[in-house]
């Protein structure tokens, strides 16, 4: 008689197991310090209050909130959400859990440190002013996507930075023309990764050695040339591009501006905001639906299988880096054209160098990019905003420290692993299994 091996089937309870994601130190960190915050709020904001309101569209709206429940409510969830991950939860609902976990979180902290009197959150400016505040992180990230999807470390998206803001300025100023200077800034820092595909490519040189080296030549090369410009005047001046508003006004739609929230928000902003939103979509669409993309994951994921499927691998990688300077080219642009400055000496002052954190926070994902460049940005606007209006219980410098706890907490692998591409930084050889 046969004897039937199969196995057995998984009871109910093995396959719920299955299903569980469980993060105990993630989860435990986050319930702690939620219910530190609550009972220090408690205790401490007594008859404080928060206020809102709509600032460029509806400057009479505004709601108060009394502080300490609101900041202790808040802190709850986090709390609550944060013994639920240390439990386990259902694996589809782990990241929207994890997700409004910390968003309560920061909204906690963002309500007490907005409780000082004199101080009111101004809804409309701070987004809108975060949107704009996360384009050097977006660009520099989408542009790290691709250099890694192929396999190539791309760590000198801070000189990027800087030859873009040089050169943007430089022709905008001797032709006159900030689109002249963006255009401009964009092949600057196409060229610098050039060299970075070619030595990495080619010659196989370590990447992240070439990329800390051409961050060097970016940074001492631009304050050369500043220095040199400051003896000839007029190549060296302020450029900026106009307002979206102004187009819209001019066929008719300047009405979509006051709109509550999301008027000022996406109908008055500067075009490196529509581009940079652009630019996601577009190279989420071409990494996931698209033959190119397909390749481009093939190469940084297994170059070998990739080979062997025709695939040049090199030569994909090295036009796929000198496509992804144009656009971290483009966000060198920011620093002088989209705020209509002059370039000064390291003005980028190190967000090259944030923007791989939120590459890695993004996941390699340009949808994740978004959402961390929009984290970094709304941070840095808030704690700017704290430090113009001052009496704020909470130091600005806190909450601009918060996204760089994010990268950590990330980084540690605490809310999940973020694994990067499995071929990044391995040079390949036609042949190499």
């Amino acid at each position: 008689m046969a004897v039937d091996t199969a196995p057995a089937p998984a009871t109910p309870a093995a396959l719920l197991d299955e299903k569980r994601t469980r993060k105990p130190i993630g989860g435990a960190v986050l319930a702690v310090i939620g219910a530190v915050i609550g009972g220090f709020a408690l205790g401490k904001l007594g008859d404080r209050s928060v206020t809102f309101t709509l600032n460029l569209t509806l400057p009479d709206a505004s709601w108060t909130v009394p502080a300490a429940p609101t900041v202790a409510i808040l802190a709850a969830l986090a709390a609550a959400a944060g013994i639920l991950v240390a439990i386990g939860v259902p694996t589809r609902w782990f990241k929207l859990i994890m997700a409004a976990g910390a968003t309560c979180l920061a909204l906690s902290l963002l309500c007490w440190a907005m409780s000082q009197e004199g101080v009111v959150f101004r809804i409309e400016s701070i987004l809108a002013g975060a949107l704009f505040l996360s384009l050097p992180y977006m660009f520099g990230a989408l542009s790290g996507v691709v250099c890694e999807r192929s396999g190539v470390i791309n760590i000198g998206i801070e000189g990027q930075f800087l030859m873009g803001a040089f050169f943007g300025v430089l022709v905008a100023s001797i032709t006159g023309n900030s689109y002249a200077g963006i255009l401009g800034a964009m092949i600057a820092g196409s060229l610098l990764t050039l060299l970075l595909a070619a030595l990495a490519t080619r010659y196989q040189v370590n990447q992240v050695v070439t990329g800390v080296i051409l961050n060097l030549l970016a940074l001492g090369f631009t304050g050369f040339m500043y220095d040199q410009l400051k003896k000839t005047p007029g190549y060296n001046n302020p450029h900026g591009v106009s307002n979206i508003s102004s187009w819209l006004e001019s066929i008719g739609l300047g009405f979509l501006g006051d709109i509550p929230v999301i008027g000022p928000v996406l109908f008055r902003q500067s075009i490196f905001v529509y581009v940079g939103l652009g630019l996601v979509a577009v190279i989420w669409f071409l990494l996931y639906r698209t033959r190119w993309g397909l390749r481009t994951r093939a190469v940084g994921e297994h170059p070998a299988a990739a080979d062997s499927m025709g695939v040049n691998v090199n030569r994909l990688r090295f036009w796929n880096v000198a496509a992804a300077g144009l656009i971290s080219g483009f966000g060198g642009a920011f620093f002088t054209i989209a705020n209509n400055l002059a370039f000064n000496k390291n003005m980028t002052a190190g967000l090259g160098f944030v923007a791989l954190a939120v590459m890695i926070v993004g996941r390699w994902n340009p949808l994740g990019v978004l959402a961390g460049a929009l984290i970094f940005g709304f941070t840095t606007q808030v704690s700017r905003y704290l430090d113009t209006a001052g009496n704020s219980i909470i130091p600005g410098e806190f909450l601009q420290m918060l996204p760089y706890a994010v990268t950590l907490v990330v980084v540690a692998g605490l809310i999940g692993k973020a694994k990067a591409p499995a071929a990044d930084g391995v040079p390949y050889n036609p042949g190499d299994k």
